[in-house]
């Protein structure tokens, strides 16, 4: 009865220790986004960032009311983060994961990012809520669909902490 019990407990710890693990796809798309993306931000690298972006990638920045397609995005992305480099802004992007769902070529993911900003040996963060619809192309995981919004404001660190966080 006990090698049972037992064998049930091991059972069920394996299952929960399985759901912390993240899927063989959910491992592709870290590594062709978002680790990515995270690499970009640090270095301020346009190129390296548009990469990870269909050539149709449809932005729509929710608080602003504006989208931005294709081309005219990237465009933007150069623009930004010449004027980033010119700055010589020191950051770093975090992601926070709160539904992560797939099926063939197609992904949708929703999120909490912490970007920070560093200046004169201080720091200051800022939270936005993102989705995104993700396609992967030739084998490669892209973002085909980007939104994010703070919510007023609303969005901050206890957000973050709640979903699974990218290491």
């Amino acid at each position: 009865m006990k090698s049972i019990f037992f064998s049930c407990l091991l059972l069920v710890a394996n299952l929960a220790i399985a759901q912390d693990q993240p899927s063989s796809e959910e491992e592709a798309i870290n590594k062709d986004v978002w680790y990515n993306f995270m690499q970009a931000y640090q270095d301020l690298d346009a190129s390296l960032f548009n990469q990870i972006h269909t050539d149709k990638v449809l932005r729509v920045i929710a608080d602003a009311d504006r989208m931005l397609i294709g081309q005219e995005y990237k465009d933007q992305n150069l623009e930004v983060f010449n004027r980033w480099n010119a700055q010589k802004i020191k950051q770093k992007i975090e992601f926070s994961f709160h539904k992560r769902v797939q099926k063939k070529n197609w992904a949708y993911e929703i999120g909490i990012y912490k970007l920070t900003r560093y200046r004169g040996g201080q720091s200051q963060s800022f939270y936005g809520k993102f989705n995104v619809t993700l396609k992967k192309e030739s084998g490669v995981w892209k973002i085909h669909i980007d939104s994010d919004t703070s919510e007023n404001d609303t969005i901050g660190e206890e957000d973050f902490l709640k979903g699974s966080i990218l290491k």
